[in-house]
């Protein structure tokens, strides 16, 4: 995927905070996408600085119009248009219809010739959006994004699409249902990037819509754009921690960064919000993160002789994978690595040795809210005895168990 055909707001920011205007085809690109996105602070001071540029002219006032309109700001937005009308007369921007007016002095820089159609045909453009009735340029622009949603992402379209939903409460319904529609997971299916470019402009042009949020930084992960997709997250309302995706996406979020005890920890929290058929798709999920990078990791930290990571690490993944041998085997094999140490070690209670396995599971049964089985008095060196371990994890196995037959039955 090609990041450079379209930024994200925030990359936006970041950008016109360290550089100069530059092409002139450049700074118009900034400016439609500055509105786009409803960013008016580093809209008014991205015109101040084209106001001392090179470039300012008529038909880049126009331009700035243009973005005003999109950013929901119609006032600025006549101030700039009267603004290019001033630049170059001779353009006619604004007609004077009764002849009252006096004769337009010559402009400083006039409109080239080659340019003048293109700037009247945005002239009429602003006029047609910022006058016209909401609900029919509405039905003109669904019955075009039906017959092909990909015209959605041209910039025309596009541009019209910012404009509906800054127009929402004048719409003859809300738009966002009919936006969800256009890109289900079969046209995701056929065309991934365009689907990540469409959801990923809907977030940030509606930064509020968490469905949108949700779908852009699922697919920027999927797509490998770690950061797009962290950016999205990371910055979304406290509300949308409510949906199991948002947890889903930050669990493989972590897990790619190598956090794995924080992914398992995410992917319990998506499974706590989550109904009976999508738990098994997270359940899944967390089992081949156990088995697979949760595994590498354990044996590379063991390679390295980093112990006192390593042990804490596959302790969690055998808790919560107690009958998968390979777990087990490097189990004892960590424990066995950590013995040399364990005779000048000291556990949280202050009691000599490594920390009980049988305490162990006792508390990431807790952590879970798993009832155990009754246990059975714990001998002396118990922690260090490799059938008394076997025995507890057997017990933790049959309490794990029943917890996922009620979770069944209770969905």
């Amino acid at each position: 995927m090609d990041q450079a055909l379209w930024p994200t707001a925030a990359e936006l920011r970041q950008q016109l905070q360290s550089d100069p205007p530059g092409a002139r085809s450049d700074c118009i690109d900034q400016l439609r996408w500055l509105g786009r996105y409803s960013l008016a602070e580093q809209l008014q001071d991205w015109v101040r600085r084209l106001h001392a540029s090179p470039h300012w002219d008529a038909a880049l006032a126009l331009e700035v119009s243009a973005a005003w309109l999109l950013a929901g700001r119609p006032h600025q937005a006549d101030l700039a248009f009267l603004e290019a009308d001033r630049l170059d007369p001779s353009l006619a921007l604004v007609p004077d219809v009764w002849g009252l007016w006096p004769a337009p002095a010559a402009p400083a820089a006039p409109t080239p010739e080659e340019h003048r159609a293109g700037v009247r045909e945005l002239a009429s453009w602003i006029r047609r959006w910022r006058a016209g009735d909401p609900r029919v340029l509405e039905a003109a622009w669904r019955r075009s994004a039906q017959l092909d949603w990909t015209v959605v992402l041209d910039g025309p379209s596009l541009d019209e699409l910012a404009l509906l939903l800054r127009r929402g409460e004048a719409l003859s319904e809300p738009i966002e249902p009919f936006l969800a529609s256009l890109v289900t997971e079969k046209e995701i299916e056929a065309s991934p990037s365009q689907a990540l470019r469409f959801w990923g402009v809907l977030t940030d042009m509606r930064p509020d819509w968490s469905h949108a949020r949700i779908k852009a930084a699922d697919l920027a992960l999927a797509a490998g754009a770690t950061e797009r997709s962290a950016g999205w997250i990371t910055t979304a309302a406290p509300d949308i921690q409510t949906s199991p995706w948002y947890w889903d996406i930050a669990a493989r979020q972590a897990l790619d960064s190598g956090a794995i005890a924080l992914a398992l920890d995410h992917w319990g929290q998506a499974l706590a919000r989550a109904d009976s058929e999508l738990a098994e798709v997270f359940r899944q999920r967390r089992r081949e993160a156990r088995r697979g990078a949760g595994v590498r990791q354990v044996r590379e930290l063991l390679d390295r002789g980093d112990i006192p990571a390593a042990l804490p690490l596959v302790q969690r993944l055998v808790a919560e994978d107690p009958e998968w041998q390979p777990l087990r085997s490097l189990l004892r094999q960590a424990e066995a690595a950590a013995a040399p140490a364990a005779a000048t070690a000291t556990d949280p209670a202050g009691e000599s040795g490594p920390l009980p396995f049988a305490r162990f599971l006792a508390q990431a049964a807790a952590r879970s809210g798993i009832p155990l089985h009754p246990a059975t008095p714990e001998p002396a060196g118990a922690n260090l005895d490799i059938e008394a371990c076997r025995q507890e994890l057997q017990r933790f196995a049959r309490s794990i168990g029943e917890a996922e037959a009620r979770f069944a039955l209770e969905g």
